[in-house]
């Protein structure tokens, strides 16, 4: 058999510049998706994609074939640059440490013991080792890059623009598990006001409640009573109608209800709206709500 690959893309093992910090000097599995044709004279936009293990190939070709059209698909070639980690390591321990400021609200419930807080390095390595090594490689346009993350990788990607510790021009926060520490980031918005910042926050329809299907599994009951308590829904819309409030009319905010989708299923469905938003050049105005 024939493996397929994935045109214009790569990947390699970048550790941090002097070791330690949130891996303890292990590298990270970088992905990395090239756009055709010379860069514009800014350079390319950039998205960097968290979790990339587990979707970056899709991401990859969402943008190779909605960059065929820009005028009918609104997105624009851009470079994708997906952090993950290296096949052997424990990905979920490594993702829960990197991702997370501390302990979780559910911090004594079971599958929740562990490592956290690695945040600050996490991000220190992105912004000194990650983001000059890429734009070592090919030209970056440090004023179009965009953090996009799904679940816990959308937490950090909120707390990311609220406390900063990276700079990125947008945000996009796919299914994001507010609930994990709901209060630091709510804290954070207020250090953050006035901030002329690009948020957009999607959730699926079906992250509160149980979809049609999955009503009759031996697990409904369990899974209703977590959903229940997450409130993915609730907490994601009044996330972004308060981060409008506190950013101000200079921030552009938008919150999608996607359709259909739970919190596996909206993550393919979600990424062709995320790059739209992420290489849009739409002035800054009041945050866009949609229930659709």
């Amino acid at each position: 058999m024939n493996p397929v690959t994935l045109p214009d893309a790569e990947w390699f093992d970048l550790a941090p510049a002097r070791g330690g910090g949130a891996s303890d000097g292990r590298p990270w599995r970088i992905f990395l998706a090239r756009p055709p044709g010379e860069a514009p004279p800014a350079g390319f936009p950039a998205v960097f994609m968290l979790d990339a293990n587990a979707g970056f190939a899709t991401f990859a070709e969402v943008m190779r074939r909605g960059a065929v059209r820009p005028p009918a698909t609104g997105i624009s070639p851009a470079v994708i640059v997906g952090i993950g980690y290296p096949e052997g390591d424990d990905h979920r321990a490594r993702r829960s440490f990197d991702y997370t400021a501390g302990p979780g609200a559910e911090a004594g419930r079971p599958g929740q013991a562990r490592p956290t807080g690695g945040r600050d390095a996490f991000l220190a390595f992105i912004e000194g080792t990650l983001k000059p090594h890429v734009a070592g490689m090919l030209p970056l346009d440090p004023a179009r890059q965009t953090l996009f993350g799904h679940s816990l990788a959308g937490w950090l990607v909120l707390d990311a623009l609220a406390r900063g510790g990276a700079t990125f021009r947008s945000h996009v926060a796919v299914s994001p598990s507010i609930w994990w520490d709901e209060a630091r980031l709510v804290e954070g918005l207020a250090q953050a006001r006035g901030t002329p910042a690009r948020l957009a926050v999607l959730v699926g329809e079906w992250e509160q409640a149980l979809a049609p299907w999955q009503a009759s599994r031996p697990e409904a009951a369990e899974m209703a009573a977590r959903r229940a308590r997450r409130g993915m829904v609730d907490r994601a819309r009044d996330f972004a109608a308060r981060a409008a409030r506190e950013l101000g009319p200079q921030a552009r905010v938008e919150f999608e209800l996607m359709a259909g989708e739970d919190h596996a299923s909206i993550l393919p469905a979600a990424m062709a709206r995320a790059l739209r938003f992420a290489l849009a050049d739409a002035p800054p105005g009041d945050a866009v709500a949609s229930d659709k």
